[in-house]
């Protein structure tokens, strides 16, 4: 395989700013990406001859597709702010608190199972900088409450938002895999239902992990979190087992949110019934005894809200419900409405004058429906105030802006990468950092990708825009390496995943909340091993379905 060192490394140079500018100078994304893409416009211009007109249909094709993931983020978010306000988020945390006095049972329902709801129901940060604070609420020290919520927030991840890491995650390689709408989102399907069968073999021991690191670093050991380990292991298959079924057997879109509000009720019945749930009930040490670091600005016992809501819980519940319930209405194919959602597509065809053509089909949209349209019934539903509900909206664009900044310059980017060369007839930027990496690692790519993913979730702080920055990349580095593309995508998006537990955006998000601001570097060494060990795992599990059952994939 001849590789051509020099161009390889001038393609790889937008990300490799990227990355400096966001872990070198703690750069957010929203300023860094408009510098990456700004890289590869220039890159694309002078080396590979890229015209302006391309460039820029290339930059409005990162644009539509933006707004297309930005409307299904701004919806989820929508919902999770209306229900806070209205008390909803507060009752579902009250009612899941008072089940059990164990700190340890605590974190199983909380930093587990409410976290993964949330990465369904909302994703992009929300869970941890949720659960920590509901967690300091109960007692847990801040710096404890960080480090577990963080490690929790992994496995849900890939289908987080109702699948946006795969729906719109993978959306720039649609044309590279050249199958027809219908087709693609099989496609998509077989790298969810591979991710699932990833994430069941290795988060079901999460909240294992979980527990053990709670008890480790609050009294130095961790034979208290492993005494635990039936409830543990049952807490992660609760969650696990509907995930990979949903994704296997359904699509990309519910595992993480019907996954999780099956397994809630699950697990509280379980646990209210005391089915394998220790005599003793676990508790910290006495705070006198407690670390410095380990409280900041915000005291535990404070900083959540969870008295008693107006609110009651199977009310609270019910937007989420319905959610669901909408989605599986508008995905099975058995009810009908998927040709008739997808059939309703603004496009624009050759994007000033060029071969590039972007659309967005809004009907299918989840972030319209169901996300928009039951954000709009939720002040009916929890008399929630007109004041209030503005609030809400207003709070949700403010949030959403930064995202919609970096979600439009890492796109324009990954365009230009795949685009740069279309018009002189050569190899793209993309293909040849492709065929550079393909000739260093070969058939070990299997190992290599999920590493990659969790790069791009480090670097960037989202799984999504990892997917989008590195998909294409793992898809070519996969057709010239000679292996299957479904698995080497799916090791990404879990990959991805995992480094959910270590990116300094959401490190920084969730300190914050909990008033920790400056203990980054303490949190990612104390998380780094599990999220390592996560996506090498992912990469030995795939290598071995990969080498025994090559059909899988």
């Amino acid at each position: 395989m001849n590789v051509n060192w020099l161009l390889a490394g001038a393609a790889a140079l937008p990300i490799i700013i990227v990355g400096v500018l966001m872990v070198g100078r703690n750069w957010p994304a929203s300023r860094a990406m408009p510098v990456g893409w700004l890289t590869a416009a220039v890159i694309a211009a002078i080396w590979w001859d890229m015209p302006f007109s391309w460039i820029s249909a290339a930059t409005l094709a990162g644009l539509i597709e933006a707004l297309n993931i930005l409307i299904i983020v701004f919806g989820a978010v929508l919902i999770l702010r209306l229900i806070t306000r209205s008390g909803g988020l507060a009752s579902i945390s009250g009612s899941m608190a008072s089940i059990s006095a164990d700190r340890r049972v605590q974190v199983l329902l909380i930093g587990w199972l409410l976290v993964c709801f949330l990465e369904g129901a909302a994703g992009f940060g929300t869970p941890a900088a949720v659960a920590a604070p509901l967690l300091v609420g109960l007692g847990f020290p801040p710096l404890i409450a960080v480090t577990t919520a963080l490690v929790a927030n992994s496995t849900a991840v890939t289908f987080g938002a109702v699948g946006v890491p795969i729906w719109g995650g993978f959306e720039p390689v649609r044309n590279l895999v050249g199958l027809p709408p219908a087709g693609f989102t099989e496609y998509l399907r077989e790298i969810g239902a591979f991710s699932g069968v990833l994430h069941f073999a290795i988060g079901t021991f999460i909240p294992l992990a979980v527990v053990s690191l709670l008890t480790r670093f609050s009294e130095g050991s961790f034979k208290q979190g492993l005494r635990v380990w039936p409830l543990a292991i049952f807490a992660g298959l609760s969650f696990t087992i509907p995930m990979v079924l949903i994704a296997t057997l359904v699509g990309f879109e519910l595992p993480s949110l019907l996954g999780s509000l099956i397994a809630l009720p699950v697990f509280i019945l379980a646990v209210s019934r005391r089915f394998l749930v220790p005599k003793d009930t676990w508790e910290f040490p006495p705070r006198e005894s407690w670390p410095d670091d380990w409280e900041g600005e915000i005291k535990a016992g404070t900083g959540a809200n969870l008295a008693e809501s107006r609110i009651r819980p199977w009310k609270a519940w019910l937007p989420y419900v319905l959610v669901g319930a909408i989605l599986l209405l508008t995905r099975l194919e058995i009810f009908g409405l998927v040709p008739i959602l997808q059939g309703y597509r603004l496009e624009w065809d050759g994007i000033l004058g060029t071969t590039i053509t972007r659309g967005i089909a809004p009907l299918y949209n989840p972030g319209i429906i169901p996300f928009i349209l039951v954000a709009l019934i939720i002040p009916l539903l929890h008399g929630l105030g007109r004041r209030e509900t503005l609030q809400a909206w207003r709070e949700t664009f403010r949030l959403v802006l930064p995202a919609a900044i970096a979600l439009f310059f890492t796109l324009g980017m990954v365009f230009i990468l795949i685009n740069s060369g279309e018009p002189a007839d050569r190899d793209s930027m993309l293909i040849v950092m492709a065929s550079a990496a393909a000739a260093i690692a070969g058939g070990a790519w299997y190992m290599v990708a999920p590493l990659v993913g969790e790069l791009g979730t480090f670097i960037s702080g989202s799984n999504t825009v990892s997917n989008i920055m590195f998909g294409a990349f793992q898809l070519d580095t996969a057709g010239q390496a000679g292996l299957p593309s479904v698995p080497v995508l799916a090791a990404q998006a879990v990959g991805g995943a995992a480094g959910n537990m270590i990116c300094i955006h959401n490190v920084v998000a969730v300190l914050t909340t909990v008033g920790l601001l400056g203990r980054e570097g303490k949190i990612v060494i104390r998380n780094l091993p599990v999220a390592l060990g996560y996506a090498l795992a992912a990469g030995a599990i795939t290598w071995a379905i990969a080498a025994l059952a090559p059909g899988f994939g």
